[in-house]
């Protein structure tokens, strides 16, 4: 997962850099030390909420923009979980031959084929949020 610390510093700095705003520049326009957003550019200082009201504002941004910046980054820098498919399985025979019984099918739970296509649907309308889903006497856990 990304540190927001650092993610924070450098969604600043690319909003200064897209700008075309010195480190100088953005201090001065938010009335701070050029060392202090130095320090919060690369992840090293986290800034108070007055401090992030002033960045925002020196760069013609409102407040829920920065933070908007913020998420955006955070969002793209999380890995994606894509949902595994289900596993579809013959049930396993027991040999006749070594076990001197009659041959019978061990209960093992097997998705149907229309009972994937639901999971597909749904997957696919939900994402990563979709666990488990119980169909009648069948569980598939993904």
């Amino acid at each position: 997962m990304a540190d927001l610390q650092e993610m924070l510093g450098s969604t600043i700095r690319r909003a200064r850099r897209e700008r075309r705003l010195t480190l100088r520049e953005l201090a001065d326009r938010a009335a701070l030390s050029e060392v202090y957003l130095g320090e919060i550019e690369r992840g090293q200082k986290y800034p108070s909420a007055r401090v992030l009201e002033e960045l925002a504002r020196a760069l013609e941004l409102d407040i829920a923009e920065l933070l908007d910046l913020v998420a955006q980054e955070l969002r793209a820098a999380q890995p994606t979980l894509l949902p595994q498919p289900a596993a579809l399985t013959r049930p396993p025979v027991r040999d006749a031959r070594r076990a001197g019984e009659p041959r019978m099918a061990v209960a093992t739970p097997v998705a149907t084929p229309s009972e994937v296509a639901v999971i597909a649907v749904m997957g696919a309308a939900w994402g990563a949020g979709i666990f488990t889903l119980t169909a009648g006497p069948c569980m598939v856990v993904l």
